[in-house]
C-alpha cells in the first residue's frame, strides 16, 4: 500500500490552507477545497501548478491563494519563486503549451550559444545576444526571456576574464566619472606641494569678486592667456566638480583641503551667476513655460526646488528652494515671476494642483504623458484583478492619442457611455473636468503636449544631485543649485552639440568660460608655455619619456 504521508521538508514548508504531499517521484496539492492528482514530480509540472493555482478567483475575482501560500510548490519560502511563474506565463502571451515550450528551450546547446557569443561581447544586451545566439544556432523561436534564462545559468568567471583581456586591449572603456578620479588620484600631490600648476604669481590670490576678472571669462574672443590663471583652474575644477569628482580628489590634486576647493568653485559660480541671470532676463520672454519641482533631500528634511522653464529656448527662467509644495509656494513663485516682469501667458505642468495659484489667467495645459501615467496608476487603485484593468485601460489610454480635438471629445462621450459597465464613472468624470488642460496641446505645432524638456532638465540635475544624497544646509543647497545652472547652461547638448545658452547667446562658443567648460584641456594647454606642435599625447607622457 503506498504511504501517502508529506515528506518531512514539505510538512516543513506547509503555509495556511495549502500543503504539497510527495510520495517517491511522485507529487499532489492539497487545499481544503481542492487537491490535485498525483502527478510526476518534476519542475515543469510544479510550475504549471503553481500557474494553474493562482488563476483561481473567488466570486468578487480575488485569488484564491496567495504567493506565500504558492511558494512551497516550488520548494521556497520567497514568494517571489513563485510569482516569477505568472509572470513567464503572461510574456508567453497566457499560453501553456508557450510557457511548456518556452522552459525546454533553454537547454545546454542554447546555453553553450550565449557564452560563446556572451565571451565576445561581455557587454552585449539580452536583445543583441538573442539575434547573436539565434543566428549562432540557426533557430528563430528563442526570445530574449530565454536568453535571461541561460545567463542565470552561466558563471561569471570566464566573462570577467574575458572582460580584463578586452580592457587591457583597449576594447571596453571604464566609465568617465570612474576615469577621472582615478587620473586624479594618481596625479595627487604631496601635502606641501605647490600645487599652482603653471598658474602666474599675479594670478594666485585673486579676489573671486573681481568684476573685472570674471568679466574675462565671458568675453568673447579673449585670449585664453589675458584670462587670469586662477579663473582658469577654477572653473577647470568646477567642471570637474559638476561631473561629480569628488572634493577629497580636487583637494589631494591641488594640495589643499577640500573645503577650500567647495568654497574656491562654489564662489566662482556664485560671482557668475548675476552675469547669466542678467541674459536669461533680458533675452528670455517667457510668455511659454514649463513647470515642475523636484524633491532634495537637506538634513533629512524634504525640500522643493521648483523650476520654471521657457518652452522655445529650454533655459531656467527662475528656480526657487522652497520647504513645500502648497499653493501658497507656487504663489511665491508666482510672485517671483512678476518681479522678474515674466508673466507667462500659458503653463505646462504635471498637473499638480497648486500650480493654478501660480499664474492666475494664464492657460494650463496638462502633459499628455503623465496623464498617461495616471491612468494605470488609477487603475491598479480601484481594481484588483488583470481582467478588470485590462478591460477599460485601452479605450482610456487612446482618449488622447489623436491630433483632432472632436476625435477626443467623441472617444470622452463613448467612454462616458461605458463607464458604469467598466466601473470608472469617477475617472470619466475627472477627466471631464480636466478636459480644458488637456485638449488645449491637442493637434498644436506650438504648444507641446508634454513635459519632455524640462523632464531632461532634472535628469541632468540627477546625475548632479544622485552622488551627494542631499544637502548640508538650504544655504549650501542654493549655492550648489547655482553653481549646476551655470555650468549646465554653458554645457554642449549630446544631442544638438550645442550649450542652452547659445540660444540667447550665439557669441557663447568664443568665451573662456565656454572652452573651460566643454574643451578644457585644450584651453589650458594653450594657456600654458607649451611648444605649438605638441600633442595632448606629449602632455600624458611621464617627465622622463618626455625627456
Amino acid at each position: 500500500m503506498a504511504d501517502h504521508s508529506t515528506s518531512a521538508a514539505d510538512r516543513g514548508r506547509d503555509r495556511g490552507r495549502l500543503r504539497v504531499e510527495v510520495e517517491g517521484q511522485r507529487f499532489r496539492v492539497l487545499t481544503p477545497e481542492i487537491a490535485t492528482q498525483w502527478l510526476p514530480d518534476t519542475p515543469s509540472n510544479r510550475h504549471l501548478t503553481v500557474v494553474w493555482l493562482r488563476l483561481l478567483v473567488d466570486d468578487r475575482g480575488k485569488p484564491l491563494y496567495a504567493w506565500q501560500d504558492l511558494a512551497p510548490i516550488v520548494g521556497s519560502t520567497n514568494r517571489q519563486a513563485a510569482s516569477q511563474h505568472l509572470e513567464d506565463f503572461r510574456q508567453c502571451e497566457e499560453d501553456m503549451r508557450a510557457l511548456v515550450l518556452r522552459k525546454r528551450k533553454v537547454d545546454a546547446t542554447v546555453v553553450e550559444g550565449v557564452l560563446a557569443e556572451l565571451l565576445q561581447t561581455p557587454l552585449a544586451s539580452p536583445t543583441a545576444l538573442l539575434a547573436c545566439v539565434q543566428r549562432r544556432l540557426g533557430r528563430q523561436d528563442l526570445s530574449v526571456a530565454n536568453i535571461k534564462s541561460a545567463l542565470e545559468q552561466i558563471s561569471c568567471v570566464p566573462v570577467l576574464r574575458t572582460l580584463r583581456r578586452q580592457l587591457a586591449a583597449g576594447q571596453v572603456h571604464y566609465q568617465e566619472a570612474w576615469l577621472l578620479t582615478e587620473l586624479l588620484e594618481s596625479r595627487s600631490l604631496p601635502a606641501g606641494l605647490d600645487a599652482s600648476n603653471g598658474v602666474s604669481s599675479s594670478g594666485r590670490g585673486m579676489r573671486l569678486a573681481d568684476p573685472m576678472a570674471l568679466t574675462a571669462l565671458v568675453t568673447p574672443d579673449l585670449p585664453m592667456a589675458e584670462v587670469p590663471g586662477s579663473l582658469c583652474w577654477l572653473s577647470f575644477l568646477m567642471t570637474l566638480f559638476y561631473w561629480n569628482v569628488p572634493l577629497s580628489v580636487l583637494g589631494r590634486w591641488c594640495g589643499v583641503h577640500q573645503t577650500t576647493i567647495f568654497r574656491g568653485v562654489v564662489g566662482l559660480a556664485m560671482g557668475l551667476w548675476p552675469l547669466v541671470s542678467q541674459w536669461l532676463g533680458e533675452r528670455v520672454k517667457a510668455h511659454m513655460v514649463y513647470v515642475d519641482e523636484k524633491w532634495l533631500k537637506i538634513r533629512g528634511r524634504w525640500q522643493y526646488w521648483f523650476v520654471v522653464l521657457d518652452v522655445p529656448t529650454e533655459l531656467p527662467v527662475l528656480a526657487a528652494l522652497l520647504p513645500s509644495r502648497s499653493q501658497w509656494a507656487c504663489r511665491w513663485v508666482g510672485w517671483q515671476l512678476r518681479q522678474l516682469k515674466k508673466v507667462p501667458k500659458v503653463l505646462i505642468t504635471d498637473g499638480l494642483r497648486a500650480y493654478a495659484y501660480l499664474a492666475p489667467g494664464a492657460q494650463h495645459v496638462l502633459c499628455h504623458f503623465h496623464h498617461q501615467q495616471g491612468v494605470t496608476h488609477w487603475l491598479q487603485q480601484h481594481f484588483k484583478t488583470d481582467a478588470e484593468i485590462n478591460a477599460p485601460k485601452l479605450a482610456m489610454k487612446r482618449l488622447l492619442q489623436t491630433r483632432d480635438k472632436r476625435t477626443v471629445r467623441r472617444r470622452l462621450a463613448r467612454l462616458r457611455e461605458r463607464a458604469a459597465a467598466w466601473g470608472i464613472t469617477p475617472w470619466v468624470t475627472q477627466v471631464e473636468e480636466k478636459l480644458p488642460q488637456l485638449i488645449g496641446s491637442v493637434g498644436s505645432i506650438r504648444i507641446p503636449s508634454t513635459t519632455n524638456a524640462i523632464e531632461r532638465f532634472f535628469r541632468a540635475f540627477q546625475r548632479f544631485y544622485a552622488t551627494r544624497r542631499g544637502f548640508h544646509s538650504v544655504r549650501s543647497a542654493t549655492c550648489e543649485l547655482r553653481l549646476f545652472l551655470v555650468v549646465y547652461v554653458f554645457t554642449q547638448q549630446a544631442t544638438t552639440g550645442r550649450a542652452p545658452i547659445e540660444v540667447i547667446v550665439p557669441e557663447a562658443r568664443r568665451m573662456p568660460l565656454y572652452r573651460l567648460i566643454n574643451d578644457p584641456f585644450r584651453a589650458l594647454q594653450e594657456r600654458t608655455d607649451v611648444k605649438p606642435e605638441a600633442t595632448m599625447a606629449d602632455l600624458l607622457l611621464p617627465q622622463e619619456a618626455a625627456a
